[in-house]
This record gives structure tokens, C-alpha cells and sequence, in this order.
């Protein structure tokens, strides 16, 4: 009788420990970040009247091997303006590129860090660009009104064979 309460015992606590690994395998190794930045790299939400406004996601690898995102295509709304409670309702200000180029796999390197990043306003300023973002500069060339401001847009995320469910990123912002 002891020796199969030490048996049920031991088989609990190793499927216990299977379980747990089991959870950590499907988490994912990194982090997302959506965010605004100035021309500076600083980032802010709050900008002045004619300073352009750079859009930047972030996909951090907090591993210690290399990581393939894959079909990463976000929506229609990555990186989209919106400006909510004019008198006609919520204003759709567009996108800051033109089109998204299909890319299949993007490679994030270990311990690295993956960015998409585009200006409002276009610019020579060719690192600022990711090679999906393709732009037509002569459509891009007007700075954001004063008011108040937001970019949002949802994504699922697969890397490792690990699907994530749709996340939400949202930033209000403000041009004074």
C-alpha cells in the first residue's frame, strides 16, 4: 500500500512537471511593442503642428536562437489615423504608405529585435522604411492638423509553429 502511494505520488508530480513544460513550449519568446516616435527616435504622443509623426512595431526576440515570424501581413489598419468625435463622426486621415509587399517569413535574429517603421510625412531617409512598406512621396507630403488623434490595428502572430490569438494595439496621440 505505501509503495503505490509513492507510485501515485510520483506519477502525479511528472505529469505535473509535463504539464507545466508543455505551457511553456507554446508561450512565445517575444514581445510586441507599438509605438510613436519623433524624428529623433524619442518616443512621445504628443507632437507639435508640422513635426512628423514616425510609426514603429517592434518584434523583440527574447531567445537564444533565431525566430521566423511568419506571414506577417498586418490588416489595412497598420499604421492608420484616425481622428475620433469631429462632426462627421470618426475621420479615417489614411496610411503613410502607399501598399505592404507580400513577405513570407520575416527573420527576427536571436536576442534581436524585428522593426517595421514608416514616417507620416515621406522622407530620403531610407531607414526608415522596411522593405514592405513601399511608398509614392509625392502622396505623402502633408503634415498631421492639430487635434487629437489615434492608430490602432489587430494581429495574430505565428512563430514556432505557435499561433497567436488577435492582439489589439491602440495609441492615442495629440498635434498641438
Amino acid at each position: 500500500m505505501k509503495n503505490l502511494k509513492l507510485t501515485i505520488l510520483l506519477l502525479a508530480t511528472a505529469l505535473l512537471f509535463i504539464a507545466s513544460c508543455d505551457k511553456n513550449k507554446n508561450e512565445l519568446p517575444v514581445e510586441f511593442k507599438f509605438r510613436l516616435l519623433d524624428t529623433l527616435g524619442n518616443e512621445k504622443t504628443e507632437f507639435n503642428q508640422g513635426e512628423n509623426i514616425i510609426f514603429s512595431f517592434l518584434v523583440i526576440n527574447k531567445n537564444s536562437e533565431d525566430l521566423m515570424l511568419e506571414n506577417f501581413l498586418p490588416n489595412n489598419d497598420f499604421f492608420r489615423i484616425y481622428q475620433p468625435n469631429t462632426s462627421e463622426g470618426t475621420l479615417n486621415y489614411g496610411l503613410p504608405y502607399d501598399a505592404i509587399c507580400e513577405i513570407s517569413y520575416f527573420t527576427i535574429p536571436a536576442n534581436d529585435i524585428l522593426e517595421l517603421k514608416c514616417p507620416w510625412v515621406s522622407s530620403d531617409n531610407s531607414s526608415y522604411y522596411y522593405n514592405c512598406l513601399l511608398t509614392n512621396k509625392e502622396l505623402h507630403e502633408t503634415f498631421i492638423p492639430v487635434g487629437n488623434f489615434y492608430t490602432n490595428f489587430m494581429q495574430s502572430f505565428k512563430i514556432k509553429d505557435v499561433q497567436t490569438e488577435e492582439k489589439q494595439f491602440k495609441i492615442n496621440f495629440t498635434v498641438k
